[in-house]
């Protein structure tokens, strides 16, 4: 019988767990340049030789930690569309599932490894995401299936998909890793979100959108619908 630890996980993927964290503690401390395999052995409390077991160089590691922040991102982000629902009320809840993704400490963490690696070799980000932002993948079909029920003007979807997410992430993104910004407030989050949503469907909403105030903010507007 293999052994397993307190939560069920068998060591030898606890120690693989480990060994992942300890690698996003020490690029984010150190650099990816300054980490060493060594140090990572001894910050995950486990032998050089294990490291090694897992994962053939930093670069492999580095694969795991981008793997895992698409991982996450993939089951916190879902973006369903429903023709019962206004688009606003749909948007708004992804934005701020994105915003609050983008403000929990494990995925800041994650991101701050993954850019400053992406920012000093751009291609290895491209060879790893391609063009496109995390999120936009979902959002493009959302657009498209809007769209198709003339919801939605005909647009370049990627453009405006990398629209919208710029404005979430130039909140709860860039003021976080270039100035060490604190995050957002709940109530800050929820109206990031929304002024987002109402910004992208002002422009490419085929109807005057509703709006319903966040936080005593009275918000004036037609139905969408």
């Amino acid at each position: 019988m293999k052994k397993t630890d307190s939560d069920g996980l068998r060591l030898t993927d606890r120690k693989r767990a480990n060994i992942i964290d300890a690698a996003v503690s020490l690029f984010n401390e150190l650099g990816f340049d300054n980490a060493s395999m060594d140090g990572i052995a001894v910050e995950a409390e486990v032998s050089k030789r294990t490291v090694y077991n897992h994962f053939e160089s930093k670069e492999a590691l580095f694969g795991e930690i981008v793997a895992r922040l698409k991982e996450k991102g993939n089951a916190a982000i879902q973006l369903d569309y429903r023709r019962d629902l206004p688009l606003l009320n749909q948007l708004c809840d992804f934005c701020r599932k994105v915003v609050d993704f983008h403000c929990s400490n494990d995925s800041r963490m994650l991101v701050r490894v993954v850019v400053s690696k992406f920012l000093k070799t751009p291609e290895l980000a491209n060879a790893m995401f391609g063009n496109a932002k995390m999120f936009e993948g979902i959002l493009h079909r959302w657009v498209r299936q809007a769209q198709a029920d003339g919801l939605l003007r005909k647009c370049d979807v990627p453009f405006a998909s990398k629209q919208l997410l710029a404005l979430l992430e130039t909140f709860v993104v860039w003021p976080q890793l270039l100035k060490n910004a604190s995050v957002p407030s709940p109530k800050n989050r929820a109206n990031i979100a929304q002024s987002a949503a109402e910004m992208f469907l002002d422009h490419y909403s085929t109807k005057p959108i509703s709006r319903k105030p966040i936080s005593g903010r009275p918000i004036r507007g037609k139905t969408d619908r």
